[in-house]
């Protein structure tokens, strides 16, 4: 007996026909593996050769679960609960020294507040972590009154220390979970506790978790998929039991909580996706199963790992909904139909038909095209006529005085048309024929196609005409209203604000106000939407008009939220696409590059660590600064991890390794491939992307490092060294892991002297300790 436990029966394969004979053990009955669910196994597929190997090493028997062991006479659950405790220490040891708002607990703390108060708010993240943030301060006392101004203080109804320490339960929770992953992959408890040690003593993860963030949670729900997709794992050999069902209905929750808190929740979804793919086509390759078991494992897996992620994800968006119910002005780019349900919403409550003389304020359809606006300022090309754009804010030049100058059915040409008449009153209809007057430089909309839009360069001209100028009287500024869609309710063939999208034909050629797409020059267009009339059998969203305000002084208000309906689909697309394109939005600012921002290149290697808060002084300073021993060892085994498959994949296709024991390979390889694909795929991506990045993007993929890491100690120990020097690996590393953190954790639990007394901390030139060469 030594500290591996055990050693179950070993199960031998028969080359010939695939199946297997024998038994597993663990404790929990015999259970016979089914030849549908096993692929075959290839005489000597191992990995590396067995010098005084212990015979008892569980890599060599592909058992449903790992063995229970103890190390040293001490229980497995013991050591669980200890690993939690030395967590905790770290985590928690003087969370609450600083008592002012740190980096991002400006944001996300004022997000958590809008869930007390119930206001709404847009961010580029999901909302679980953010309602969990939310959570914390209820559970706190806060009443939602404190805006989390960076930098200030925080008052004493704030309590800010329990907000950290539930924040910090999510970053203790990743040490249990990297203990019970490396069980699940058949690791012995002692290199599973080793796993454990190292993801608590990361100073990186450490610091990330002791404040008011997104990133423990989005951490925690990250393990928890590897956990729950480790465990599902163990339980291949059977299909549909109880805990096959479990575990793989787990990992589909835990799928949904990371995608919810973070869009890079979605590279943990791409490495469940790819387990499963080539899980699938496995069994597609064996002839033994029957199509309709198949079809049974796409359908288990459809339901356990779409379906039930996707219903937890619009799950939170739909308790977003209901929770934030005060309006805000972040809500203006929403569906009408739900911004009018939000209380205190200026737009819930106006006249409900347009008539002559109505003002309204019209926003383009098209996204980011804004408001119809008009101001003093000329076109320095074309008709150089007073500039028609968009505008993204609410502004006095958005309002237009709409008249009505002729019926529906009462003119077909131009020449059935006097500009001179006196408009008519009443509501305006359908068909209608209308001029729309600018309300502060009294011009009317004009559309002119001797000249063409000044940036795109292939639609005609819009501009304004002065009422004093002869062109004025030219049927050019006359238009015809165009219903598209109406609401349900409103569906009498008027036109009504919010509820009735309408195009704008113009009478002499026939085409559609729209916006462009284009933004005009910023020395006299001052980056505005451009707009632009177009002859097209075939008009989209951009050449349909809402009437998001109307004022009519001489007309009763109603509440139009009993006109609205609401579709809770339809504002879920529209928040999700209004994110995906701020996201996008969010480039490197270069100025502060290596400041607060860095490159995805210098990430594995820790370039740039980040400083948290000011560096004066007096004031307490956070550094986040990874522990580098686990950076750079875990960046070295990463990167030259495909390469070391390649020599054994090539050794194998040779034949020589045919005195190694069946078997191995394929058990070494499913958990490295596990964890190296969760480090490239939460890793990789990031330099696709066009958005600013930061330093603690690279955690999620740090945590499936660390874990390679140390499976590849483990298993290199284990093939190479006697049973005395695998404990001194194993001791001596973690030692070493343990006094790299304590040397650096003045900067993760906050140096209060000049920085210059702290001394040994500049490894490299470029880390930003005593002096930071890119500081603006």
């Amino acid at each position: 007996m030594n500290d591996y436990g055990p050693a179950p029966p070993v199960i031998f394969y028969d080359q010939s026909s695939g199946s297997g004979s024998g038994s597993i053990g663990g404790g929990a009955g015999n259970e016979k593996f089914d030849e549908m669910h096993l692929p075959r196994k290839p005489v000597g597929f191992s990995a590396y050769p067995l010098a005084d190997r212990m015979p008892d090493s569980p890599m060599e028997y592909p058992t449903t679960r790992p063995q229970r062991t103890r190390w040293r006479g001490v229980s497995e659950q013991t050591v669980l609960i200890a690993l939690t405790l030395i967590a905790a220490f770290t985590k928690l040891y003087r969370i609450g020294r600083r008592d002012n708002v740190s980096w991002d607990e400006a944001h996300f703390g004022k997000f958590g507040a809008y869930y007390l108060n119930r206001t709404f708010y847009m961010d580029v993240h999901p909302p679980l972590a953010k309602m969990l943030v939310g959570l914390s301060e209820l559970m706190a006392g806060h009443n939602g009154t404190f805006n989390f101004k960076g930098g200030h203080t925080y008052p004493v109804y704030v309590n800010y220390v329990f907000m950290r320490i539930f924040n910090a339960c999510f970053g203790i929770a990743l040490t249990p979970m990297a203990f019970l992953t490396f069980r699940q992959l058949r690791i012995p408890v002692h290199f599973a506790a080793m796993a454990a040690l190292f993801v608590t003593f990361d100073n990186a993860i450490c610091v990330m978790s002791r404040f008011i963030l997104l990133d423990a949670p989005l951490l925690a729900f990250t393990a928890l998929s590897l956990t729950m997709l480790a465990c599902f794992h163990r339980q291949r050999a059977n299909p549909f039991s109880p805990l096959w069902w479990r575990y793989l209905l787990l990992t589909g929750v835990a799928l949904g909580l990371v995608l919810s808190s973070k869009w890079v929740g979605l590279f943990a979804v791409a490495l469940v996706g790819f387990y499963t793919l080539v899980e699938l086509y496995e069994m597609f390759c064996n002839v033994h199963m029957p199509v309709r078991t198949y079809a049974r494992h796409w359908v288990a897996r459809i339901v356990a790992l779409i379906v039930i992620p996707l219903f937890i994800y619009a799950l939170t968006f739909k308790m977003h909904f209901t929770i934030l119910n005060r309006y805000h002005n972040s809500a203006n780019f929403m569906p009408v139909g739900f911004q009018v349900r939000l209380r205190g919403n200026p737009l819930a409550r106006q006249p409900y038909d347009i008539q002559t003389g109505s003002y309204v304020r019209l926003q383009s359809n098209d996204p980011g095209a804004g408001y119809l606006h008009s101001h003093d300022h000329k076109y320095p090309t074309g008709s150089q006529r007073q500039q028609i754009t968009g505008y993204g804010y609410a502004d006095q030049n958005n309002f237009w005085s709409i008249s009505r100058r002729m019926a529906a059915g009462t003119f077909k040409t131009p020449d059935d048309v006097s500009t001179i008449a006196a408009p008519i009153a009443g509501p305006i209809q359908d068909g209608d024929l209308v001029s729309m007057l600018h309300n502060i430089t009294n011009t009317y909309l004009y559309a002119d196609f001797k000249f063409t839009a000044p940036m795109s360069g292939k639609y005609a001209e819009v501009s304004a005409v002065s009422v004093d100028n002869d062109e004025s009287r030219n049927p050019n500024m006359m238009w015809v209203v165009e219903i598209v869609n109406a609401e349900k309710r409103m569906k009498d063939g008027r036109i009504h604000p919010l509820g009735t999208p309408i195009r704008l034909r113009n009478l002499v050629n026939g085409c559609m106000l729209m916006s462009t797409g284009e933004r005009l020059d910023k020395d006299w267009g001052w980056g505005q939407s451009e707009m632009a009339c177009e002859v097209t059998s075939k008009p989209g969203r951009k050449h349909l008009w809402t009437i998001e305000r109307h004022v009519n002084k001489n007309l009763k208000a109603t509440n139009m939220g009993q006109h609205m309906s609401s579709s809770f689909l339809r504002d879920f697309a529209v928040l999700n696409k209004h994110m995906w394109l701020t996201n996008n939005a969010l480039i490197p600012d270069h100025d502060k590059h290596n400041v607060l921002e860095s490159d995805p290149v210098s990430w594995p290697f820790m370039i740039y660590p980040m400083r948290m808060v000011g560096w004066d002084n007096k004031s307490i300073k956070y550094l986040e600064i990874g522990n580098p021993l686990l950076w750079w060892g875990s960046a070295a085994v990463c990167l030259l991890f495909p390469i070391q498959l390649l020599y054994w994949l090539v050794r194998w296709q040779r034949g020589s390794m045919a005195h190694w024991r069946a078997g191995e390979f394929r058990e070494y390889i499913d958990g490295a491939m596990m964890l190296w694909g969760g480090w490239a795929l939460h890793y990789l991506p990031f330099f696709l992307m066009g958005r600013v990045t930061y330093l603690h993007h690279y955690l999620p993929a740090l945590f499936f490092g660390i874990l390679l890491l140390v499976y590849q100690i483990y298993h290199v120990s284990i093939w190479y060294l006697k049973e005395r020097g695998v404990r001194r690996v194993l001791y001596t590393s973690v030692a070493t892991i343990a006094f790299v953190f304590w040397w650096f954790s003045p900067l993760t639990y906050g140096w209060d002297k000049p920085i210059k007394q702290l001394k040994g901390m500049q490894w490299t030139s470029s880390w930003p300790v005593y002096e930071d060469r890119f500081e603006l």
